[in-house]
């Protein structure tokens, strides 16, 4: 019978030997899988809104995007402000971009402060460009990011037909803060 205990020291085990392994040994496809990615990185700031069928809300949009583990994962800090008052916090995530194991194609795994999390599909539908959805019951939902410049758009849009017809429901707009 397989106990705690037995659990918890082969998955020290286990730990220890990949961290034994040098990165030199590792194959060279699995540096730098989120490369891709990496025009996300930095800081941004800018506004947004989102209507839920309740009537537009604004906010303050700050994101802190960093390329990690060699380049393995790209991790996400997004905080959303009371533009009237920027102490209140109306949206705080957590999301986690890593290669799914085809070129363009990433699985993206995002957290809320409210307790909802989920794993996607997500495609790099151009070098700026990344898409991703989310399919709950009923409902289809497109997430576009697009990179130009120092400016990131971002739009969500929801489909109840499967999605031949979409409606925005989400935008915001950011910029890249400066290095420092």
């Amino acid at each position: 019978m397989i106990t705690i205990k037995h659990l918890k020291r082969a998955m020290t085990v286990m730990a220890a030997a990949l961290l034994a392994v040098p990165a030199t040994t590792m194959p060279t496809h699995a540096r730098d899988a989120a490369a891709p990615l990496n025009y996300l990185v930095g800081e941004w700031t800018g506004e947004g809104w989102v209507d839920m069928g309740q009537g537009r809300m604004e906010f303050r949009q700050h994101e802190r995007i960093t390329s990690r583990l060699d380049g393995n994962i790209i991790t996400i800090e997004g905080t959303g402000s009371d533009p009237a008052n920027a102490g209140v916090t109306v949206f705080e995530a957590f999301a986690v971009l890593s290669a799914s194991g085809k070129p363009g194609e990433f699985t993206m795994r995002s957290y809320t402060r409210e307790g909802q999390a989920g794993t996607f599909p997500a495609v790099l539908e151009t070098p700026n460009r990344l898409v991703w959805t989310i399919t709950v019951p009923g409902r289809l939902i497109r997430y576009r990011s697009e990179v130009t410049g120092d400016r990131w758009i971002e739009t969500g849009e929801a489909s109840v037909d499967g999605g031949s017809k979409w409606m925005k429901f989400f935008e915001m707009t950011l910029d890249r803060m400066p290095a420092g």
